[in-house]
């Protein structure tokens, strides 16, 4: 079995502590535009998260193998 990614286990650390800022942010009555900012971060690490699994997971086209 492969040794787990270490970039993913630091990106879902980030999505966790980003998430859990924004429960922070709306309990508090923050304004929209640090909500607005902190969801384009939960955002932006989870296309990064996605695009680090593709990279890890998904079949390489067969040109790229030979």
């Amino acid at each position: 079995m492969a040794k787990p990614d270490p970039r993913v286990d630091s990106l879902e650390r980030e999505i966790a502590a980003l998430v859990e800022q924004r429960q922070t942010l709306r309990a508090s009555g923050a304004e929209a535009h640090d909500l607005e900012r902190n969801r384009r971060e939960i955002v932006a690490r989870q296309h990064e998260l996605s695009s680090t699994l593709i990279s890890i997971y998904a079949p390489q086209p067969a040109f790229a193998l030979a």
